[in-house]
């Protein structure tokens, strides 16, 4: 692993140590950062959203509400598509409209606002004559025609990326400094009076997992909004989600950015991939304690289905891969592989072997596939060199999707890893850990320890510090855990006579490389060991590299 060390500043003191992070995140306004700013003093102009484009969805919502139209709200199967669809729907039947969501299916209908999944919505609600989108549709074009001609009135609100053709719509909201679920609140906020401020100020708590889940940065707005909305979580969460931490043992109180994309999300994800995402969305809409507890337990249940499958088609993925070593690329196929978990099961293996990754479900006549990749290598560019033999393609620099022909998928395979060995046959990519700066011995305090965790929430963009350690020799070290998968390093440090433990979760493979007595560099982040009312230092390893002569 390559370590970038952000500052070559060595702090003296806290307040140095402070400055350096402020500066390797870029912030200026130290305020706005630790305290966050009201989500109800953001301005649209602060976001890019049109104003004239409001004046019209206002204009418009004005006229469904006064002839009672029927509207649909139209979100997507994921964490933040549901979230988006359960905050706008809940704002807009507060205020009396005739409103109804819907949540596509992702094996039946495919994403966003696709033809597959209007005209089954039209079968079920053929008197709607407006739909407002949630995190989709910006680049719907084929359906927006379709609606058209329906004579349905669409309104986009989107924070994915605009292609170059002219979106015909009634109205676009649309910003991409935000996820999906913010966007639609902005939306309610602007359409709510002072008499819907509390279920505004309630509906942060979604905002927040959509943030987070959806890997927002986490500075300026997002962290804004993330800090409003772990403060309703972890005082005033819903009925839904209150039995959503029961099922799933999450302590409210301590509810942080881990809780939100590694406990809340997956859940509320497990059911797009798996599943009915309809049920997800009642579970954050009831307030039914019966319907709030069966449904908890159906998240629960679904997730756990999701884990394990992912686990057991993973471990066979493995088993192939590891036959395969001359490949630049890792790609796998098979009808065994569920859609909804192959971009996990892609991100697993880019994580293990630092390749990019493409795993394809492959389907009877159409397959789809996920890809996930690493910094250097952009894999949505990559799969373009061969749109020509595929059906279509979507993503960002490190993760993308695609579909294909099933037929085409023994020669896409090839062509794709003669082309990765051209393009990756100079290239060694490695996974980059973001450092700080080199801490010195004397700043491993508790006081340290506090001032770190005034920059949480952490997250994208503001990632946990990590910091270098230099010149700690290794003076003993242990196996921990049940199946002994964790190590505990003892280091002591030159000019000091206290020895310090150090915790590497997962990483008891390293032992088989360790020397007592030999010198290292460490890479850590700081946290606090709780026992029995004392608290004390504890570091957690993240890399480590032998110091160097």
């Amino acid at each position: 692993m390559k370590w970038h060390i952000q500052s070559t500043n060595t702090p003296k003191n806290l307040q140095e140590l402070k400055k350096i992070l402020l500066q390797n995140r870029k912030i200026k306004d130290e305020k706005s950062f630790f305290k966050g700013v009201s989500p109800f003093k953001i301005s649209l102009k602060e976001l890019d959203i049109s104003a004239r484009d409001l004046t019209k969805i206002k204009k418009r919502l004005k006229k469904a509400k006064d002839n009672q139209e029927k509207i649909v709200i139209f979100g997507d199967y994921d964490a933040d598509g549901i979230s988006a669809t359960a905050v706008l729907w809940q704002v807009l039947y507060a205020q009396s409209y005739n409103v109804l969501p819907f949540i596509p299916n992702r094996l039946k209908h495919g994403y966003g606002l696709s033809i597959k999944a209007i005209n089954d919505l039209l079968l079920e609600q053929a008197d709607v004559s407006l739909i407002i989108t949630v995190d989709n549709g910006i680049v719907a074009h084929d359906t927006l025609k379709l609606l058209k001609k329906h004579k349905i009135d669409v309104i986009i609100t989107d924070h994915h990326q605009k292609d170059e053709e002219k979106l015909d719509a009634l109205a676009i909201f649309h910003s991409t400094k935000i996820c999906g679920c913010a966007l639609a609140w902005f939306l309610a906020r602007e359409l709510s009076s002072q008499k819907e401020k509390q279920l505004l100020t309630d509906l942060l708590a979604l905002v927040a997992i959509a943030t987070v889940t959806d890997l927002m940065p986490l500075l300026m707005v997002n962290r804004s909004l993330l800090i409003y909305g772990l403060a309703v979580l972890r005082t005033n969460p819903s009925l839904g989600l209150q039995h959503l931490f029961a099922s799933a043992k999450i302590d409210q109180s301590k509810i942080d950015t881990y809780t939100l994309g590694f406990q809340i999300g997956p859940r509320i994800n497990a059911m797009g991939r798996l599943a009915n995402g309809m049920d997800a969305l009642r579970l954050l809409c009831t307030k039914n304690k019966t319907q709030a507890t069966e449904l908890s337990h159906l998240l629960q249940v679904t997730n756990e289905d999701r884990q394990n499958l992912t686990f057991d088609l993973t471990q066979s993925a493995e088993e192939i891969v590891a036959q395969e070593t001359t490949e630049k690329i890792i790609i796998l196929s098979s009808v065994d592989y569920h859609e909804g978990i192959i971009g996990l099961m892609a991100g697993k293996m880019t994580e293990k072997y630092a390749k990019p990754s493409i795993v394809i479900s492959e389907g009877p006549e159409v397959s789809k596939a996920s890809a996930r990749s690493l910094p250097g290598f952009n894999i949505t560019e990559f799969i373009r060199f061969f749109k020509k033999d595929l059906l279509e393609v979507g993503g960002h620099p490190l993760a993308a999707g695609f579909a294909l022909e099933t037929k085409k998928i023994p020669l896409v395979k090839i062509k794709m890893q003669k082309q990765a060995k051209i393009l990756l046959a100079k290239k060694n990519l490695e996974k980059i850990l973001q450092v700080e700066n080199v801490l010195p011995i004397k700043l491993l305090t508790l006081e340290t320890v506090a001032l770190v965790e005034q920059f949480a929430p952490f997250g994208l963009a503001n990632p946990k510090p990590v910091f270098a350690l230099q010149n700690a020799t290794l003076k003993n070290y242990k196996l921990l855990g049940r199946d002994g998968e964790h190590l505990k390093l003892i280091v002591a440090f030159a000019g000091s006579n206290q020895e310090y433990e150090v915790l590497a979760w997962r990483q008891a493979a390293l032992a088989q490389k360790l020397i007592l007595g030999t010198k290292l560099n460490l890479a850590v982040s700081l946290d606090i060991n709780s026992y029995r009312g004392s608290n004390r230092l504890q570091l957690i390893l993240k890399d480590l590299k032998p110091q160097a002569n």
